[in-house]
């Protein structure tokens, strides 16, 4: 699950920095060469789905998910891991097949790009949450024997 998580910061990291370096170049594009670059903000938006939809199995892979989090806390320990165990495998069935079931066959607005393209991040968060899942209810189980 390190190389994964290794993986995973560094694709965040990429995205990043990419979008830093986008708004900067919207910004000069905008206010010193006075001719907006129509491709930045496209670009920028899809980005931010990329980044948002690999941070959410990131988030939940290393236990950050704050939601999860304040719920389960609140059982007794042995409880503590059976919720655990029904809140990862929940996710993993049900939000696999929501980030997976989005699909659209359209072109980009500016860049004419298939949406496709864009969307494609759906399937590999859903990848990445049954993967995280599996590795989150194989821990869970060995805990809960351990008890």
């Amino acid at each position: 699950m390190k190389y994964l998580n290794k993986v995973v910061e560094v694709i965040l990291e990429v995205l990043v920095a990419g979008m830093v370096l986008g708004c900067c170049w919207q910004v000069i594009t905008r206010f010193l060469l006075h001719n907006p670059s129509k491709y930045t903000e496209e670009l920028l938006r899809y980005m931010l789905i990329w980044l948002t939809m690999m941070g959410v199995p990131y988030a939940y892979g290393k236990n950050s998910h704050l939601a999860i989090n304040l719920i389960v806390k609140k059982f007794k320990p042995k409880n503590e891991i059976i919720a655990q165990i029904a809140i990862d495998a929940f996710i993993m069935i049900v939000g696999g097949i929501m980030v997976t079931a989005n699909a659209a066959g359209q072109l980009s607005p500016a860049m004419q790009i298939p949406m496709q393209i864009y969307y494609v991040c759906v399937p590999v968060c859903g990848v990445l949450m049954v993967i995280y899942g599996l590795f989150k209810i194989a821990e869970h189980i060995k805990a809960l024997r351990q008890n």
